[in-house]
């Protein structure tokens, strides 16, 4: 991702721009007043509280109301992230008009962002992490993607799991992970799993731990650590409860 430039302004009645082709993705965050934003699809009402996005080589129009004129703050940018960024957060081809959710912290983002932007010599880094702040604090998505977007946070999930089960990680790294909070993240595995991703995590330890007893001479604080649990008296106690009976009885029947 890479910032072209930013700033902001408190519009003159009737002020407009364009019919003109922008080089970069444009987002203009409206703090007050209101305007139109036209395209060639179609035409927008937008107002304090609402962003709208100009693409890269479409020809758009905009103008601030005669009576309410807006005052903006804007973003140029691209990159290879760039559009999956704007489609999770409520932005597509078809959908150039997102609700602004945490707008006190966004144009308070903005300000220093575009304060940052003035200074000869800033650090691109500082730049692009204002713009992933104020990414962070918009509407995520709308609800009608809100499963399809589940779903990927799930699998990120899972595949988190496997592939660090052993390690010693919590449901915290899990949701910090995949991006989420954790009460988010209960909900999913509640909906696809019918468990919470807690217990998931506890039943893939010992899905592995059966596997090592099964397939391995390790004792049983070694099958206990190397499936990620803190400890053989916690594994054994889990192990139990799932299985109603003790590792080592677990593997004697195996061997009968």
């Amino acid at each position: 991702m890479k910032i072209f430039y930013c700033g902001k302004e408190d519009c003159e009645p009737g002020h407009a721009f364009g019919p003109a082709v922008r080089a970069h993705y444009l987002i203009h965050f409206v703090s007050k007043g209101k305007g139109i934003y036209n395209t060639k699809r179609k035409s927008y009402q937008v107002k304090a509280g609402e962003a709208f996005l100009i693409r890269p080589g479409e020809v758009t129009y905009y103008e601030a109301d005669g009576e309410e004129p807006w005052s903006y703050a804007w973003i140029a940018f691209n990159g290879e992230e760039a559009e999956e960024i704007l489609n999770r957060h409520n932005f597509s081809e078809m959908h150039l008009i997102s609700q602004i959710a945490k707008g006190e912290r966004i144009f308070s983002f903005l300000n220093d962002m575009a304060a940052l932007f003035e200074t000869s010599g800033y650090d691109e880094k500082e730049l692009l992490g204002y713009f992933y702040l104020i990414i962070s604090c918009m509407e995520r998505e709308v609800k009608s993607k809100e499963k399809n977007y589940d779903k990927g946070y799930f699998e990120k999930a899972i595949e988190y799991i496997h592939h660090n089960y052993s390690y010693d990680i919590s449901i915290a790294d899990v949701a910090r992970h995949v991006g989420i909070d954790r009460t988010y993240l209960y909900r999913i595995f509640m909906r696809y799993k019918e468990i919470s991703p807690k217990q998931y995590l506890i039943n893939y330890r010992l899905l592995a731990a059966k596997e090592m007893l099964r397939n391995t001479k390790y004792n049983v604080t070694e099958v206990a650590l190397s499936s990620g649990f803190h400890d053989s008296s916690s594994f054994c106690k889990c192990f139990q409860q799932k299985e109603s009976m003790t590792p080592l009885q677990y593997r004697k029947e195996l061997s009968i």
